[in-house]
C-alpha cells in the first residue's frame, strides 16, 4: 500500500504590522539634551564628559542633589554655516539624585574625584553671548520658545516680572515659560540685571530638563 502525497496547505499572507503614528507635541515625551537618558548614572556621564573634550569645572552638593557643572564648549562660528548659531552656549550644569564625590585612579595613574552613585535627574543649559543686549536675547528668547511650541505644544508662563534688587541700584528681570509632559519638563528662563546708571548688565538664557 501507498501512501497518497498530502497536499500543501494553503497559506494567507500575513499583512506587514502598520507603522505607528509619529507622537503629535502632546505626546512626544521630554527628553534629556546631547542623547542623554534620565537616572544616567553619574560616573557613566562624567566619562562622556571627559570624552567630549570639556571640563568640569565644580562639583557641590544641594540638598539631596549634586550639581556638576561643565565648561569648555565650542564658541559659534558666524563664518561656519553648519557651526552652532549664537547665543554661546557657556556652561551646562547636571543635576543628580543621590550620590557622593570619591577618589579614584585614572587611566593615566592619576587620582582624579568623581561623583559616584547619583542618578541625573535635570540638565541645565545657560546661554550668554558678549555684546549682546535685551532686545537681542529678547529675540532668542522668542525663537526657542516658538521650537519649544512645536515640539511640546503651547508652553505655560511662569513669570515676567522686573523689580529692583534690594540695594535699589540695579533692575532684575526674569521671564519663564515651562512645558510639561508626564514626569518630565522643560522651562525657558530669561535672567537680566541692569544697574540703573546704564553702565553694566548681566544676561542669561537657560533652558531647564527636569525629572521627577
Amino acid at each position: 500500500m501507498h501512501a497518497s502525497a498530502e497536499k500543501p496547505a494553503k497559506t494567507t499572507p500575513v499583512p506587514a504590522p502598520a507603522s505607528a503614528p509619529a507622537p503629535t507635541s502632546q505626546e512626544r515625551e521630554i527628553q534629556p539634551p546631547f542623547s542623554l537618558m534620565w537616572h544616567e548614572p553619574s560616573e557613566r556621564l562624567e566619562l562622556k564628559i571627559e570624552a567630549a573634550k570639556l571640563s568640569i569645572t565644580d562639583r557641590r552638593k544641594l540638598e539631596r542633589q549634586w550639581i556638576v557643572t561643565a565648561g569648555g564648549f565650542k564658541k559659534p562660528n558666524s563664518t561656519d554655516a553648519s557651526a552652532p548659531k549664537p547665543p554661546e552656549l557657556r556652561r551646562v550644569l547636571f543635576h543628580f539624585d543621590g550620590g557622593a564625590v570619591s577618589k579614584e585612579k585614572g587611566a593615566n595613574g592619576k587620582v582624579r574625584e568623581v561623583l559616584a552613585g547619583g542618578q541625573l535627574v535635570e540638565v541645565e543649559l545657560q546661554y550668554q553671548q558678549d555684546g549682546w543686549d535685551e532686545e537681542r536675547y529678547g529675540t532668542c528668547l522668542s525663537e526657542k520658545r516658538q521650537m519649544l511650541d512645536r515640539l511640546y505644544g503651547p508652553g505655560q508662563q511662569l513669570v515676567r516680572s522686573s523689580t529692583p534688587t534690594p540695594d535699589g541700584k540695579a533692575t532684575q528681570t526674569i521671564v519663564g515659560y515651562k512645558w510639561n509632559r508626564n514626569n518630565t519638563a522643560v522651562e525657558l528662563i530669561y535672567f537680566h540685571v541692569g544697574v540703573n546708571d546704564g553702565e553694566q548688565a548681566f544676561h542669561t538664557l537657560s533652558l531647564h530638563y527636569k525629572r521627577s
